[in-house]
């Protein structure tokens, strides 16, 4: 069996998340990897809330590879 990282697989594979908007209450699509979006309605900006293995995880570079890691990592500071 190959193991899979679960902390990494809505980074690697994006999921759409639909937030509502805490302005005018429009829907507003996100993606796992998004940290925000402006809300097509309003263009007021609504953030995800992202918790990601780049923040504990000692082998998360290598996993999800510099540039995503060092986006991640940059996120939880």
């Amino acid at each position: 069996m190959i193991f899979k990282c679960p902390g990494a697989a809505n980074i690697r594979t994006p999921t759409i998340k639909i937030k509502k908007c805490p302005r005018c209450g429009g829907e507003v699509e996100l993606f796992s990897i998004d940290m925000k979006a402006d809300c097509p309605s309003c263009g007021q900006t609504v953030f995800n809330n992202i918790s990601s293995c780049a923040q504990y995880c000692q082998y998360a570079e290598q996993c999800l590879g510099t540039e995503t890691f060092q986006k991640f990592k940059q996120q939880g500071k």
